[in-house]
């Protein structure tokens, strides 16, 4: 079935009273599914976008559905349709922070779309480029966005962001009931970690058994439950079936998204090409030792061709540790967001993830020993050698040892804890998966209205 392509991007719709955007487009979906002239040609795309954003909500999330119609009166419709139930979704659940935007492309996704939602994922995309972008697709686009536009920057990049190709993962996200939204989420926690180790390698991140925290449950007051992320949606509605839940689920679905793939970190070649409110990766020299500041927070210096503190936070507990044991010369790659200067600190980055690469040679210069009774001797004072407060034996000819130091750390890669991973960061447990999208897998209907 052929029709008329149609993308439509959503963002900026979250609120603290109980609103998300994945929560109005999963109930656009489930309601546009029902008409015989639409049909949908992908999952529900959920696009993380650059975590290093000022003003981004918590994930920084945009939302992008894919679909057909049959013929121009069905894309009249379904552009009206969507207009007016998302109005009347934030008229429900008012934020004045945010602006809610909607944007509509028909047709095909151009190449510079493309290369613009890749720029979105790991660097600072201005509302003035993002309205340049739409003035080139002309009379294809069309932007719905009441309370002003910046949340059209992330709707643009979710529509650009088309994940064909590459590494891409999923996630069943479940819904509140409206009457539960705002309370303690009511999931029987044992559960979680028996479904964590029945699915394992095929889901990714549901508790973290350091913290003895479930990572499946966000703590705020939207209206989702729980979230299970994994590499395919048959092994997360399997999974699904090991929770054990005491409260109704209004709706489930299942998004085709970018999270723990580190889609946003963009390798750079040397410091000087990274600035703030870009996440990078890169490979450097330690030149600085690190250093423990106010708070507990961890910081040291890197450098290639210019440098930059790299900044790991208290929260971030055991991995202070082990960073901690670096010394100038070794050579490693960071990952993470920069973020500006200020009066007390430069431009600094804050690391996510480790690479050691080459660990320099640690050494020490001890006094010599004593050729007559082989215990360490001490100087004798400028120039005059050293001498052995033991036995009295005395030289000038004798000079120091140099002794090379084992280091408490090896070559490898290292990361924090899991409670503190961002929805975009790859645990080190998961491959790097090259896939290409095309339709054939996908499940429909992959949105269900269970309450």
């Amino acid at each position: 079935m052929e029709g008329i392509r149609l993308h439509i991007g959503l963002d900026d719709i979250d609120s603290p009273m109980g609103g998300c955007t994945t929560h109005i487009a999963v109930q656009i979906v489930h309601e546009l599914s029902g008409k015989g002239n639409t049909w949908f040609t992908d999952y529900l795309n959920l696009i993380r976008l650059n975590p290093a954003v000022p003003w981004k909500t918590r994930g920084n999330g945009a939302v992008a559905i894919r679909l057909s119609v049959a013929g121009e009166s069905d894309l009249v419709d379904v552009v009206e349709y969507v207009e007016n139930r998302v109005d009347e979704y934030v008229a429900e659940y008012s934020n004045p922070k945010h602006q809610p935007s909607l944007v509509f492309l028909i047709g095909d996704v151009p190449g510079f779309l493309e290369k613009y939602g890749e720029k979105a994922l790991y660097d600072f995309i201005p509302l003035d480029y993002a309205l340049r972008v739409i003035g080139k697709l002309g009379e294809r686009i069309r932007v719905h966005a009441p309370r002003g536009k910046r949340g059209v920057i992330g709707a643009l990049a979710a529509i650009g962001n088309q994940m064909l190709s590459g590494d891409y993962t999923y996630e069943l996200i479940a819904y509140r009931t409206r009457e539960y939204i705002g309370k303690p989420r009511m999931i029987d926690e044992n559960s979680i970690m028996e479904m964590d180790k029945a699915t394992q390698g095929k889901t990714i991140l549901n508790y973290d058994y350091e913290s003895k925290r479930p990572l499946i449950i966000p703590r705020g007051p939207d209206p989702v439950l729980y979230g299970i992320r994994g590499e395919y949606p048959w092994d997360l509605i399997d999974a699904s079936r090991y929770l054990r839940v005491f409260e109704p689920v209004e709706y489930m679905a299942v998004f085709r998204t970018n999270q723990h793939t580190d889609s946003h970190l963009h390798p750079v070649d040397t410091v000087c090409d990274a600035h703030p409110y870009m996440c990078v990766r890169l490979t450097g020299t330690v030149s600085s030792k690190p250093r423990r500041i106010q708070g507990g927070h961890l910081v040291f210096k890197v450098c290639n061709e210019c440098c930059m503190d790299v900044a790991v936070y208290e929260p971030t507990k055991r991995f202070r540790d082990v960073v901690e044991k670096l010394e100038p010369g070794d050579k490693v790659e960071v990952m993470g967001c920069v973020r500006p200067g200020s009066k007390s600190h430069g431009v600094t980055l804050n690391l996510e993830k480790i690479c050691v690469m080459e660990l320099a040679r640690k050494t020490i210069k001890l006094n010599p020993l004593c050729p007559k009774c082989g215990r360490r001797m001490e100087s004798a004072g400028r120039g005059k050698g050293f001498k052995c407060r033991h036995c009295g034996y005395k030289s000038l000819e004798l000079s120091k040892e140099e002794i090379v130091v084992p280091r408490d750390i090896q070559a490898g890669c290292y990361q924090p804890p899991l409670h503190v991973f961002k929805h975009v960061m790859r645990p080190l447990g998961r491959p790097v998966v090259h896939r290409v999208f095309t339709g054939s897998e996908l499940i429909t209907p992959f949105v269900w209205k269970l309450s």
